[in-house]
């Protein structure tokens, strides 16, 4: 008989503040309105295949979720200031494939972070704000 332990209510919630850190700080910066709302439609970082739950919420299923996703996001905040290395798409491949083992779903390349990709830039938001004082 094997027994586990299932998360405390914090890391269920923690792992919601990094799902929305991705889908609505992160995200908006490389991704047009209507292909964000594309994804959004699509569930992704979500794990909503109720007939086949891949996440049941076991503490050590929830370690991993929370660590792949503070590394992604990691990784995309980190090469904004520089070029990708095959270190970071190692790195990003491993924990994709990690949350895609529990469903959550995130079919975004790492390509689509490198900072050419940002759609504003420090320069324009520093503008719009002089604008709007």
């Amino acid at each position: 008989m094997k027994i586990a332990c299932a998360a405390p209510a914090e890391m269920e919630h923690y792992i919601e503040e990094l799902t929305e850190q991705l889908l609505y700080d992160l995200l908006p910066q490389y991704v047009s309105d209507e292909r964000l709302q594309h994804i959004h439609n699509h569930y992704l970082l979500g794990h909503h295949d109720e007939s086949n739950p891949l996440y049941n919420g076991l503490l050590d299923e929830a370690l991993q979720v929370i660590s792949s996703l503070q590394t992604v996001i990691a990784l995309v905040e980190s090469i904004q200031h520089r070029p990708i290395e095959k270190s970071d798409r190692d790195r990003f491949s491993k924990n994709v494939r990690i949350l895609s083992k529990f469903g959550f779903i995130f079919p975004l390349s790492i390509e689509l972070f490198e900072r050419e990709n940002l759609l504003v830039s420090y320069s324009q938001a520093s503008s719009q704000t002089e604008y709007y004082h």
